[in-house]
């Protein structure tokens, strides 16, 4: 017999896996958006903030703003994607000496 939790712990699972779908179709949608000279690159970067370890986030979005630098109004567009929101999030949470968060934590990522 399934029990309250259990069901409201798949029904979790299962948000979550939905949300992180959407969030990386919402970013390969704008990385298609991404003139083609630099669309490769991008598309790495990106790659790199949802699957890389912690000690690539930093230079990942660093590599990505560098790349982006031409682009004011692409620049704004990944800005507000989730994944880098995340990604700008974990590095501040990482270097706040207040903060409560371990620096291993990535909110809204998954696991490494």
């Amino acid at each position: 017999m399934t029990t309250f939790f259990h069901a409201w712990r798949r029904n979790q699972a299962n948000r979550q896996a939905a949300e992180w779908l959407a969030e990386g179709t919402e970013a390969r949608v704008a990385v298609a958006e991404v003139p083609a000279e630099i669309r490769d690159g991008v598309r790495r970067l990106v790659d790199t903030l949802f699957e890389g370890a912690d000690g690539e986030v930093e230079p990942a979005l660093k590599e990505l703003w560098d790349l982006l630098d031409d682009y004011p109004g692409l620049r704004e567009r990944f800005a507000r994607l989730r994944i880098v929101a995340d990604a700008l999030d974990f590095l501040n949470d990482r270097t706040d000496p207040h903060s409560t968060a371990r620096p291993e934590a990535k909110p809204g990522r998954r696991p490494t």
